[in-house]
């Protein structure tokens, strides 16, 4: 087991208020590096960033890289903000996308908000990019607490060359308190199709939530117009189901789901129904038992999974995760798939959070692993 801890210098009463979480895993050993900062007397800038620190093995060197650093500047009086640095932009049904540039927020006060985008598509490490770029942004309306609605647009370049251009659209409508519904859709204009939709309408009441979706996708869209597998066909596929979930009790929860889905010449489903037990009035504690099923041709699979997060003591906390997994037609892969998980969390300190977990699974492509997971954080001026 490795570990990564912070050692910061005393911080007394001074305004900035920074933390600081890492994690380390065996067996590579891998870990990642979570820091974020805030300026108490200027609260309108703040600062995070998230590296992934890879190691080597066999004399290579690391895959560590940073995923996120980013400087964000909002107005005191939520009228808008800046992002600027390695960031992930999403756009309403615009597809998220990580970026080296920047982002801007814009809000009016009759409803009306306005987004913008730009900078290089991000590479493993900093790595050469030769004429890469995207730009894009958000147009949307407020209609006061019933509705809102935004149309969305991005194009973005790869070695000069169109890799990806579409045009979306979302709508959120809530008449009333205990019905909502939502859409969105997005299309390709580079080869002229659908790339995703979804439309889904729920119901609400003081215990009970009742939702229906459906989803429509194109694989082959998804994919940068310059791919390779972006000319090797197209096989749309259609998702449809329902969700609920009920409070059958102050302390239990229920909550089922089931979709039938449709791709090509062939049919699946997939459903799950859990339970979740508070052993407490806060929730500080809670036990839980998940049935789930999948119907995948050829490739089904039965399993089952209990989980248990409770307080052993003031400052330790234990959870644990098990899971059972059956194939419909096993050959070689063996017939049950174990997974376990156990973790200790330990909070010596106001500003000290520690963490260890420990991970055993078998599934067909592994007979056996054990992974190891390691987690210090450290806030400065709590």
């Amino acid at each position: 087991m490795v570990g990564i801890l912070l050692f910061p210098r005393g911080a007394g009463a001074e305004p900035l208020r920074l933390r600081g979480d890492a994690f380390a895993q065996t067996p590579s050993p891998t870990g990642l590096l979570i820091l974020s900062g805030e300026d108490r007397v200027k609260p309108w800038i703040s600062a995070e960033g998230l590296a992934w620190l890879g190691a080597g093995v066999g004399g290579e060197t690391g895959a560590g890289d940073v995923l996120s650093l980013a400087v964000k500047l909002r107005d005191p009086t939520g009228h808008g903000e800046l992002r600027v640095g390695r960031l992930m932009v999403t756009m309403g049904s615009i597809r998220p996308l990580q970026l080296d540039g920047a982002s801007a927020l814009g809000r009016t006060p009759w409803g009306t908000s306005l987004e913008a985008f730009g900078g290089a598509p991000v590479v493993p490490r900093f790595g050469e990019r030769s004429y890469d770029w995207a730009v894009g942004g958000r147009l949307a309306q407020s209609m006061g607490e019933k509705a809102k609605l935004g149309v969305a647009y991005v194009h973005k370049r790869d070695h000069g060359d169109l890799a990806a251009e579409e045009v979306g659209a979302d709508l959120a409508i809530a008449p009333t308190r205990t019905f909502d519904l939502a859409a969105r859709s997005a299309y390709d204009l580079v080869s002229w199709g659908l790339v995703d939709a979804l439309l889904s309408a729920s119901l609400r009441f003081s215990s009970l939530r009742l939702e229906a979706f459906v989803t429509r996708r194109s694989p082959s869209r998804l994919l940068p117009a310059t791919s390779l597998f972006s000319v090797l066909g197209d096989a749309p596929a259609t998702r449809a189901g329902a969700s609920v979930r009920w409070n059958a009790a102050p302390r239990l929860d229920l909550l089922g789901s089931g979709a039938v889905y449709v791709q090509d010449d062939r049919a699946g489903f997939d459903a799950f129904l859990r339970a979740n037990l508070r052993t407490d009035d806060e929730g500080k504690g809670v036990l839980g038992l998940e049935l789930r099923r999948q119907g995948v041709p050829k490739s089904g699979w039965t399993g089952i999974r209990a989980t248990a997060a409770l307080p052993v003591l003031p400052r330790l906390r234990a959870s644990t995760e098990l899971e059972l997994a059956a194939a419909d037609h096993p050959d070689s892969r063996g017939a049950v798939w174990p997974w376990a998980l156990v973790a200790m969390t330990y909070r010596a300190s106001d500003r000290w959070d520690m963490a260890l977990a420990t991970e055993v699974a078998s599934r067909p492509a592994v007979a056996r692993e054990v992974v190891g997971l390691f987690r210090a954080s450290y806030a400065w001026d709590r």
